[in-house]
């Protein structure tokens, strides 16, 4: 048989195959925890296709954190403590431990945009029992018209049964397309109940799929006559004795630089408590607070509060919100700034899995005693 694959079909296929791989480590070579993480990735991820898109669903299970945090705390060489605000971060981030995280992206190729609104109302979790659980929260951006890659997460209530599936309508009109997972220890499947086209559903199966069994051609009979003798190569066995060689010595990995601290003394003069001396303009103050935020100096940040800020939140909390969340790590790799009157809108890209979303956070400013203060 001969298959024709649209050119579109073919780049969303592609576009996968590159995503999935970039998972993987640049040397090709998995070590310990990112191998324990890259196949736990592979039993809770399905990939089915749609008319003119491809959707693939990811559950993020709790068997992951672990490894996946320890592997990334190598590879960013994070300090313990860093660590740990980064563990916390991804378990809030993900919801994991309260619910059943479940990341759905979809690439609608086709010229008329795929349409799942309202998402909540066409995806659902299907347990053990049969049971259909809906989800307690739908990302907005999945809800809409979806032209391209679109990515985003869908949280279930937690559930404590690892088996179970994920039903959603829409990627295929009239029908409903069922994503199974491995599971531990198995192979990614995808359970289609069989059922007859346009019509109800076979004994044991649920309705609106529809499976087309592709015949394949007969093998031709095969021949008993024996096949006719081959003429073995003549070796010597007087020839030459080599000596086995060792293996040459692959060059030295050279070890990542360790990123450099930061120095709060040279961006405003100290004072005499050994805390940064407030600046006399906001641009100045959010360079510092910006500063002692990825220097994790949270006793600086805080100094920085205004008055106000300082009588609403106490200083332990600040610290807890500020050190827990991801948005300090991303700050690390960098972040854009835009001012909007007196106030400053900081994004910076967060990357969770193979997933990268843009976070924004807005801080206004207030001038007491000549200087300019942060409000939190």
């Amino acid at each position: 048989m001969i298959f024709f694959v649209r050119r579109a079909a073919l780049g969303a296929a592609l576009i996968l195959i590159a995503m999935l791989t970039s998972l993987l480590p640049a040397s090709g070579v998995l070590a310990g925890d990112r191998e324990d993480a890259i196949e736990i990735l592979d039993r809770w991820t399905a990939i089915r296709w749609g008319e003119d898109s491809i959707v693939w669903v990811v559950h993020y299970p709790e068997e992951l954190v672990e490894p996946w945090v320890a592997a990334e705390a190598e590879k960013r060489r994070l300090r313990p403590d860093e660590a740990a605000a980064f563990r916390r971060s991804f378990m809030d981030d993900l919801r994991i431990g309260s619910t059943t995280p479940v990341m759905l992206s979809i690439h609608s190729f086709g010229g008329v945009p795929l349409n799942l609104s309202p998402l909540a109302k066409n995806i659902a979790l299907i347990d053990s029992s049969g049971a259909r659980i809906s989800p307690v929260v739908v990302e907005k951006k999945l809800d809409g018209p979806l032209s391209g890659l679109v990515q985003g997460f869908v949280f279930f209530p937690r559930q404590e049964d690892e088996n179970f599936r994920i039903a959603l309508r829409g990627i295929v009109p009239n029908q409903e397309t069922i994503f199974s997972f491995g599971g531990a220890g198995g192979i990614n499947t995808a359970e289609v109940p069989e059922t007859r086209r346009g019509g109800a559903p076979r004994a044991g199966g649920e309705s609106g799929e529809v499976v087309v069994k592709i015949p394949t051609t007969r093998e031709p009979p095969r021949s008993t006559e024996p096949a006719p003798p081959v003429d073995e190569p003549e070796f010597s066995t007087e020839g030459e004795v080599y000596e086995p060689t060792a293996p040459p010595t692959p060059p030295p990995v050279p070890e990542p630089e360790p990123e450099p601290e930061i120095d709060l003394s040279d961006l405003l003069p100290g004072s005499s408590d050994g805390l940064p001396v407030p600046a006399q303009d906001s641009r100045g103050a959010l360079d510092a607070f910006l500063k002692a935020w990825i220097a994790g100096d949270s006793d600086a940040m805080y100094s920085m509060l205004s008055e106000k800020s300082r009588e609403r939140i106490s200083r332990e909390l600040f610290e807890r919100d500020v050190m827990s969340g991801g948005f300090r790590s991303a700050l690390r790799s960098g972040y854009k700034v835009n001012w909007v009157g007196d106030g400053a809108r900081v994004t910076v890209a967060r990357k969770m899995l193979f997933i990268r979303t843009m976070e924004t956070k807005h801080i206004d400013f207030v001038m007491e005693n000549g200087a300019a203060r942060v409000v939190w």
